[in-house]
């Protein structure tokens, strides 16, 4: 049996598992890279950010398959400098979601995109209503753009 809830101070060591298992595929399959020597290193960093931030700046919903976290989405509230959008009443806050992962053998079962509904459901509720989200996974563009969202503009990186 699956559930979903938006997670808590006890949800914080399986969000950390996930996010090390998700970092390390995006990242092999980004850059080509091993980066699971980092594992436990970044899985520190991870909680201790959690633990700051989790329900103040950053909101986690989950999804679990008889106890075990296999499924996980992000909002993260955009607060650095402020864009024209937010001179109206109704533009509400501003996020962008984050940390978007199944793990592997769960795939293609329709989880993700029911988190993601549930994270944009939650959302409505948080007075959110500018949502971005960017991706470095082609094959998951169809499930981003199922729930709703649409390609405006890319976002380019450099590595200083």
């Amino acid at each position: 049996m699956t559930k979903m809830l938006i997670a808590k101070s006890e949800n914080v060591d399986d969000i950390t598992k996930l996010r090390v298992e998700m970092q390390i595929e995006d990242w092999n399959n980004t850059l080509s890279t091993d980066f699971s020597s980092y594992a436990y290193e970044f899985a520190a960093i991870t909680k201790n950010h959690l633990i700051d931030k989790l329900n103040k700046s950053i909101y986690f919903a989950v999804m679990y398959l008889d106890d075990e976290a296999i499924a996980m989405c992000a909002l993260e509230e955009l607060c650095e400098l402020p864009q024209i959008t937010v001179c109206t009443d109704e533009n509400g806050r501003h996020g962008w979601i984050v940390s978007v992962y199944t793990k592997p053998v769960f795939r293609g079962n329709g989880y993700q995109q029911r988190l993601i509904k549930y994270m944009l459901e939650f959302a409505k509720t948080q007075g959110f209503n500018d949502i971005t989200l960017t991706t470095n996974t082609p094959d998951a563009i169809h499930i981003y753009e199922k729930v709703g969202f649409k390609l405006i503009s890319n976002k380019y990186f450099l590595n200083l």
